[in-house]
């Protein structure tokens, strides 16, 4: 039993690494100067204000994206077969113009991929969403699975409210009719030595709340919902079709896993801190009040193929940048309000990002670095570099 069971653990992570290889290698054969998708921040002001995310160290000027822009934008990719998703940094609803955005997306055959924290998602926004045929994709920023790593939101609103709310959308009769695919969005930190740090993800609460996913399909299933569609791997995301079939430690391996509840709704599992981190966020968890641990990226020995840059970023200030993790826009193409997207995106530095990262410091930074911290008081040049092989190795074994 003993045997069958490193068999089968091997093989989970043989599965792992040949998914990861087969999404590194997708950037290649892509058109340099080609995309399909776009992001765009139409907002970097957020409601909420989540420990694990970078925005309040933002050192750009929080705001709406200028219509003039966004119209622009949209006029171009008219009729191209493009995708638009609103995310980057913000909460898409706060943008007064969103519905007007979800309208000329309508018109101009652009499909939407809205991300939305789910505060203000309630039952007539949603239907009011789910009106417009070019929203095929909707992401939920759940992230915290829990009452107790939901205090990490930094929002006024009890938990046991939220979870009602996204009870509320799975079980909205608009949502189960339409053909939009809704993704649950959950961070998982655990690669970042356990929960010293934040804490999202607990194994033990995760389960309970898939748990809770199960019943909840139990529930659509008897009333009309499809059971399942094939699933298959798709740009390295693990994707699964029954609860059993997810490995038990996945967290501990997996960068990200895609677990179908029904054929239009997900609940995705991804790492957080995947990339690396702005200096200026680093020091401003570093700089915390009551601070016990000391965030130091760690950088892998070798680049990994990068797959961020195959879409182009439209930040709230109109800068476009090549990487979605590029926050500060430091990898700027120019701005909207000056140079078209197709411009942006056959020009010579998108080209040299792509080809060749190493010239850029953002990407010499980032190099596939992961989070880490230690105590304060064992931050050392010898601690750092013991705690720097000792990931090493452990990435060398995933």
């Amino acid at each position: 039993m003993a045997v069958l069971r490193f068999l089968a653990d091997k093989f989970s992570h043989l599965k792992i690494t040949l998914s990861k290889i087969k999404r590194n290698l997708s950037l290649y054969g892509k058109k340099m100067d080609g995309f399909d998708e776009v992001f765009v921040e139409i907002t970097s002001h957020c409601n909420f204000h989540c420990e694990f995310c970078p925005s309040d160290s933002l050192l750009r000027k929080k705001e709406d994206i200028k219509d003039e822009y966004m119209l622009k934008i949209l006029c171009e990719l008219r009729d191209k077969n493009k995708i638009i998703a609103f995310h980057v940094l913000g909460e898409p609803l706060l943008n007064k113009n969103f519905f007007k955005y979800l309208s000329l997306c309508d018109e101009y055959n652009i499909e939407a991929h809205p991300t939305t924290n789910m505060s203000l998602l309630t039952e007539d926004v949603l239907e009011k969403i789910l009106s417009h045929k070019c929203v095929t994709l909707i992401q939920l920023s759940f992230q915290t699975g829990n009452e107790e790593s939901f205090k990490l939101r930094g929002s006024n609103m009890a938990f046991d409210k939220y979870l009602q709310l996204l009870e509320n959308i799975v079980f909205n009769e608009k949502r189960i009719a339409s053909n939009c695919k809704i993704n649950i969005n959950i961070m998982n930190d655990y690669h970042c030595h356990n929960d010293k740090l934040w804490g999202i993800f607990n194994p033990e609460k995760f389960w309970q709340f898939m748990d809770i996913m199960e019943r909840w399909k139990e529930k659509l299933v008897s009333q009309g919902a499809p059971d399942k569609s094939p699933c298959k791997s798709h740009v390295g995301n693990l994707y699964y079709g029954k609860l059993a079939d997810i490995p038990q430690d996945f967290y501990n391996h997996a960068d990200e896993i895609h677990y179908e509840i029904t054929p239009n709704l997900a609940v995705f599992v991804k790492h957080v801190g995947k990339f690396g981190m702005p200096d200026a966020f680093v020091d401003y968890l570093n700089n915390r009040k009551n601070c016990q641990y000391k965030v130091k990226n760690i950088p892998r020995l070798f680049p990994i193929p990068c797959w961020s840059v195959r879409v182009p970023c439209v930040l709230s200030n109109g800068e476009i940048t090549c990487c979605c993790v590029d926050i500060e826009g430091t990898l700027s193409l120019g701005n909207i309000g000056r140079v078209s997207l197709e411009e942006a995106a056959k020009s010579k530095k998108r080209t040299l990002v792509m080809k060749y990262p190493m010239l850029f410091e953002t990407c010499r930074k980032c190099k596939g670095k992961l989070v880490f911290k230690n105590k304060i008081k064992d931050i050392n040049p010898s601690t750092s570099m013991r705690a720097g092989n000792v990931i090493e190795k452990r990435l060398e074994a995933i």
